[in-house]
């Protein structure tokens, strides 16, 4: 059992043993990664004064228990789930694997109040977003936490993590993946756009894949992720982008290209919806 701290405001009571642990802070985002050995059953009793999102790589499964006071008994159909800050959970996962692997992001409310005043997140366990994943694992995998580059890509991605999230709290299935895709289907169309980025990505290729018509695709993909697959790959394209802004020589032109916009103009235009910059712009601040 692993008890870190219990007081009014902050309780995080773990099973199982910790493994291995890594903390890296910005100025907007917390992140906290934990390889654990747990049992098949894992007590958890967690309240933060943060919004948290959990990211569960392996083994949880089933979350039961009480939600500030209210008894639930939910199946995790995806791996991403969202705690509102000051949210009390005294529950017991169920897991599927000996040993757990599990990040969880803390959001400062500062940053959250300067991004959306109004937002007031619901607590949503077991959903799909290859886009919050995917930048996530990108987060985790950069090897220098201490720079600015660092802390511009953790901005980036807390940004677009709120506004999904925003997005999300208007739908009428807060917890779950109910009427979207599965997490194996949501997994396919997320490789499959991961590897295409750098041509035109048809709606009805990414039906197909699934299985559905494109009316039916759309619908579900934005129950599962709360944007439409254009808003995915544009997003997918702009993270892409970036990241070659920032690791590459190439030219802005040569950047459209490899991510999939066939125009500078139009290249110019989305990144700068997306990120409030230009390209150069971008390029020119992260290597200030």
């Amino acid at each position: 059992m692993s008890n870190v701290s219990e007081n009014g405001e902050f309780i995080r009571i773990v099973g199982g043993r910790v493994l291995s642990n890594t903390v890296v802070r910005t100025p907007v985002i917390r992140i906290e990664s934990f390889r654990r050995d747990v049992s098949k059953q894992v007590q958890w009793h967690f309240k933060q004064p943060e919004l948290a999102l959990f990211f569960y790589r392996r083994g949880a499964r089933k979350l039961r228990g009480k939600m500030d006071g209210k008894s639930f008994d939910q199946q995790l159909a995806g791996n991403l789930a969202v705690y509102p800050a000051g949210l009390e959970i005294d529950g017991e996962f169920t897991v599927t694997s000996a040993r757990s692997d599990y990040t969880v992001v803390f959001f400062d409310q500062t940053f959250i109040s300067e991004r959306l005043p109004s937002f007031a997140a619901a607590p949503r366990l077991g959903f799909d977003n290859p886009a919050i994943a995917f930048g996530l694992e990108e987060l985790c995998s950069e090897p220098h936490h201490d720079d600015d580059v660092y802390a511009m890509m953790a901005e980036g991605w807390a940004t677009q993590t709120l506004a999904v999230l925003k997005r999300m709290s208007g739908t009428k299935t807060p917890l779950g993946n109910r009427g979207g895709l599965t997490h194996c289907n949501l997994k396919r169309i997320s490789e499959f756009v991961e590897e295409n980025l750098g041509r035109s990505i048809g709606l009805m290729e990414m039906a197909s894949l699934v299985g559905l018509s494109t009316r039916h695709f759309i619908r579900a993909f934005s129950e599962s992720t709360g944007d439409t697959p254009h808003q995915y790959v544009i997003g997918r394209r702009i993270e892409r982008a970036k990241y070659l802004l920032i690791s590459e020589k190439c030219s802005l032109t040569e950047v459209g290209l490899a991510v999939g916009f066939s125009h500078s103009q139009h290249f110019t235009t989305k990144f700068k919806q997306h990120t409030g910059l230009c390209p150069s712009g971008f390029r020119a601040a992260v290597r200030h």
